[in-house]
């Protein structure tokens, strides 16, 4: 099994898989004629990041230095309002943690002694998060009312059992990572790239890189993931080979080849956006509003005109699509 994700995609289905595992294969696997991209393409790429940035990194110290996540690219990109507010604003939520409880309990799984029952992973992935008192969910869910952790647990199990069922056993040859952080430092840390990978398998060279989603895919979910392969690209010398958004409710991924031009387009995205934070968050520029998706959870919802309107609009029935 294991030589499926590394050698080709043309093995033949495995036993016992049903065919929502049998598509994850067939998604992730490696073709016979797969080649890494070259050393240079990398050199060439840090050297673009570096001559670039260098104005940027003129205005930073190493104690005012700047760390640069997916999260801070993508609302950066979109509403730059929304952007700012996130910084203070962050509140866990029974419908947030809900993700991290799944991170937790594949984690579990993977060493899990016996039969998996959803169920009790969920609960031993409930109970060691919150007894981590280093970890900032746990205190969160060690204060929930018995109905609100129920739900939590409710959601949690589904969310598990979908991953359970989606996913073919993680073998050990396959290199399986949960939460992989990966960190890019430049400048003598004074700019620092920085990304925590749901899932990854396989070795440097030819990782594989997967993002869980518990709902549908939008466009920003593959740009994160350029980001993801542009730091370990940064980081080890060697791209990865595939990246993947995984949608667990409707069992489908969204798969994207690493190539040349999706590491410069991830280099692009991460250059703009780190001179768009220095001009908010360092400079004091007024932030734009741009109404989206994000409107639904930004703490700023019930005083900003623009977003309440475009609220109104999408959930209209009937409004024509934007």
């Amino acid at each position: 099994m294991a030589k499926y994700f590394y050698v080709t995609t043309e093995s033949p289905a495995l036993s016992g898989l049903n065919p929502m595992q049998q598509a994850v294969l067939d998604s992730l696997g490696k073709s016979a004629d797969w080649q890494p991209l070259p050393v240079a393409v990398i050199k060439d790429i840090r050297a673009q990041l570096h001559i670039e940035l260098q104005n940027v990194a003129d205005k930073l110290t190493p104690e005012s230095a700047i760390w640069v996540t997916k999260h801070k690219l993508t609302t950066v990109h979109g509403c730059e309002a929304h952007h700012m507010a996130a910084l203070t604003a962050f509140e866990w939520t029974v419908a947030n943690v809900k993700g991290t409880v799944l991170h937790k309990a594949v984690e579990l799984s993977l060493n899990w002694r016996g039969e998996i029952i959803p169920g009790e992973v969920v609960d031993e992935a409930l109970a060691q998060l919150a007894d981590d008192e280093r970890g900032s969910a746990g205190p969160f869910i060690e204060q929930l009312t018995p109905a609100e952790r129920a739900q939590l647990r409710s959601s949690s199990v589904d969310l598990f059992t979908k991953f359970d069922e989606c996913f073919p056993p993680l073998k050990p040859a396959w290199r399986p990572v949960l939460e992989s952080s990966a960190r890019y430092e430049m400048f003598d840390r004074r700019i620092n790239l920085s990304t925590r990978a749901d899932l990854t398998l396989g070795s440097p060279g030819a990782k594989v890189i997967i993002d869980l989603k518990s709902g549908r895919f939008v466009p920003s979910h593959r740009e994160e993931l350029r980001f993801y392969a542009l730091v370990e690209a940064l980081r080890s010398g060697q791209a990865p080979r595939r990246l993947a958004t995984y949608s667990l409710v409707t069992a489908r991924a969204d798969v994207e080849e690493v190539t040349e031009g999706v590491l410069q387009a991830a280099a692009r995205k991460t250059i703009d956006g780190i001179r768009l934070i220095i001009e908010l968050e360092r400079e004091g520029r007024q932030p734009r509003l741009r109404p989206g998706s994000p409107c639904y959870w930004c703490p700023l919802m019930s005083d900003c005109a623009e977003g309440i309107a475009y609220k109104t609009r999408r959930d209209d029935p009937d409004a024509a699509d934007e």
